[in-house]
Parts: structure tokens; sequence; C-alpha cells
């Protein structure tokens, strides 16, 4: 290859986005490029919420390297038509046509600008427009669909399966993931479990009493924290349970969420004064609520396959690299990062009793506490956006897959 890898990465997201999906794909564009990549991240050009608009520069925000080339595509908004403009139009079979226009307007964008693009990879979270592209794109390339759920209806699955086979490789993030593929008789060759990641230096700047003065959080009080969105699939209403059962002096910090998730959990621990529900914040500022922690907690619900099987949370990996000690629902899809009593404590999903006493077990066990994070801190090194990266290229290389 006479010139530097060429890598298209296509997103039917909003950018910046308080969502977790756009902010680990702004994390794999730096990735890709830090490994010597030529980089490619388009987008759709839609409406943003209030609080996005105000963000500014989306490489500050994301936290990452401003090395690879971010290109908004235009796309007939219908969903801020719906959602914003004329709401009373917001239900549920316009709400479906409105989302249809969208993604078919933002995928014809992408299938014009394919060519000029010219990508050794392409790689995408979204089907369709990725599926379009091998379709039309006349230039040799490897096209890989990074898988984070599956199909939930028979006639999705039918149509994800005439899509899926026609790609080089699929990414899953999880085993669960991967297995569901196998199942299906996918070849597991063109197969790659890569778990997702995190950017280990941006946890190695305040410590603990910093990150409490700095939010004015009281400097000697035990504390747990949560951070990341409130679907009722992420068990954070067990969370506000266990913190019922719990000592008063203990505080609990849930960090994350937008309406109406936000408005159950904030109803839901309303008459609990140790218990602080911030709702979104910017990368940065959840980061330093985590350092302030004494105790991260992911209270996964066993109740969905989502999160049984399916999921591979950001805020497992940023949780490792704070080196905070680390409770966590005892699912199969946890498991294949923690291991009990090793680097943390799992415990049964969606018991509050359980989780309330795993807490206070590291509250009080210092030791138990310190070697838990030492040991998850370790492991995480190995786990950063880079080497992920480095791994789904060699996976998507000519030596790996046939064209």
């Amino acid at each position: 290859m006479s010139h530097p890898l060429r890598i298209v990465m296509i997103a039917n997201a909003r950018i910046p986005s308080e969502r977790a999906h756009p902010m680990q794909i702004m994390h794999m564009a730096a990735a890709f490029a830090s490994g010597g990549a030529q980089v490619t991240l388009a987008y759709a050009r839609r409406a943003n919420t209030v609080a996005m608009r105000r963000v500014g520069d989306p490489f500050d925000y994301a936290n990452v390297a401003r090395s690879f080339r971010l290109v908004g595509l235009p796309t007939i908004d219908a969903i801020k038509r719906v959602t914003l403009d004329w709401p009373f139009l917001n239900v549920a079979p316009i709400r479906l046509v409105a989302h249809f226009l969208q993604l078919w307007t933002f995928t014809i964008s992408a299938a014009f600008m394919a060519e000029r693009w010219r990508g050794d990879i392409v790689i995408s979270r979204d089907l369709l427009p990725l599926t379009v592209l091998r379709i039309f794109t006349r230039h040799e390339a490897k096209f890989a669909f990074e898988a984070h759920t599956v199909p939930r209806s028979k006639f999705s699955s039918a149509l994800h399966w005439w899509a899926v086979r026609r790609m080089d490789g699929v990414v899953t993030i999880t085993e669960g993931l991967r297995q569901w593929y196998l199942d299906a008789g996918f070849d597991p060759s063109r197969v790659l479990v890569a778990a997702d990641g995190v950017d280990v230096a941006a946890f190695e700047q305040d410590g603990q009493l910093e990150a409490r003065q700095d939010l004015e959080l009281p400097e000697a009080a035990p504390i747990a924290c949560y951070i990341g969105h409130l679907y009722p699939w992420k068990g954070v209403d067990v969370l506000v349970e266990a913190a019922d059962q719990m000592d008063e002096s203990v505080h609990w910090y849930i960090v994350g969420g937008v309406s109406p998730d936000l408005d159950r959990i904030r109803s839901a621990a309303s008459g609990h004064n140790n218990i602080h529900v911030t709702g979104h914040l910017s990368p940065s500022l959840a980061r330093k609520y985590l350092l302030a922690a004494d105790v991260a907690v992911i209270p996964f619900s066993a109740r969905e396959e989502i999160s049984r099987s399916y999921t591979s949370p950001l805020k497992l990996f940023e949780y490792m690299a704070a080196q905070r000690s680390i409770v966590a629902s005892d699912l199969p899809s946890l498991r294949e990062i923690l291991r009990d009593g090793e680097n943390a404590l799992l415990v049964t999903p969606d018991d509050p009793e359980a989780l309330a006493d795993a807490v206070n077990r590291l509250l009080n066990d210092h030791v138990l506490a310190r070697g838990l994070a030492q040991v998850a801190r370790a492991e995480v090194e190995h786990m950063t956006w880079a080497k992920r990266a480095e791994r789904i290229v060699m996976f998507l290389s000519p030596d790996q897959l046939a064209a």
C-alpha cells in the first residue's frame, strides 16, 4: 500500500451528543488515527439539543486529539420536525416515517461521498448506510459492521442477515454478541470480539481529594457513584433502593441521564438527602465525580438480554482506569471483564440488599477495596482505545480476511 491506511467511519448520530455511542465513535476515530491511519468520520448534520449546541468544539468535548477529519453530511432532519418543531406529530407511525426519511437521506449523502474518500476500511455501527456503500463502492475496500445489539423482530432479522453477509467482517463488543452470530451460522473467522475501551491517560490527573474540593463535595464522607444513562435495564432504580438500606453518612452520586429516565430516578430519590442526581454532565465533569468516589457501581438488571449478554459499558473501563473499587451485577456481559473477588465484587442482579452489602464491605475493608482497584487498574492498561483499534485493523487486513 503506497499511501497511509485510509479508514472511513460512518455514524448516523448527532455529534457532539450526550449519549455514549457518539463518544465511543469519536474515541475510536482518534485511536485509528493514533495508529497512523488517515481517518474520516462522517456523521449526520442534524439539529442538536440546546445543551449540546453550547458545547462548541466536539473534539474538546470528547477529549480526543484533533487527528482525524470530522465531516457533517446533509440529511433531511425529519426527526427534529416531529420532536421539536411540531411535537403534536410525535406519535409512533409519524415518528417511524421521520426516522426512516432521516436515515435514508443520510445514507444517500454517504453514498455520494464514499468514492471521494476511497477508504481502505469502511466501518460503521449503522448497517443500512454501510450496506448501500458496500453495494455501490467501486474501489476495493474492506467493510466491517460493528454490532452493539441484535435485531428485535423476525423481519428486521431477515434484513439484518441479508445485509451483514455482504460485510467482510463483524466486530462485536461482547462474546455474547459473537455467539449470536455464530448460532445463526456466521463464519467464526469473520467475527471479532473487541470490547470497548478507555483513554487511561485521562484518569491520571486529579486525585480524590482534589476532585472533591473542585466539586465542593464532603472531603471525608464515604462516596459511592454511578456514571451513565438511566435506562431501566441499567438498574439504577435498584441502586436507589440499596442506598435507602445504608447509613445516611454514605453519599451516593448518580451522574448522567436525560428525561424521561432522569425524571423517574429523581422521583425515586426524592426525600433522600444522601442521594444526589446530577443529570447529564460533560465527560470531564463526570470524570471528576468518579475520581471523587470511593466505590463505583454498575447495577445492571438481569431482566433484559442487552444487559445480560450484549453490553460493554464505557463506564466499566473508566472505573477501572480511575482505580476505584467496583461493585457490579453478576452478569455474563460483565464477567467477560470482571472476576468476583479479583478485580471487583459481583452481586446478584436486581437485589438491593446484595448491592448495599457489597458497597458496605468495600467502604469498611480498605485493604480489599485497594487490592481490587489495583488489579483492575493494571488490567485496563491492555483495554485502551488504541489497542482496540489495532486489533480491528489487524482483523480487517488482507492477510486476515479473504477479499
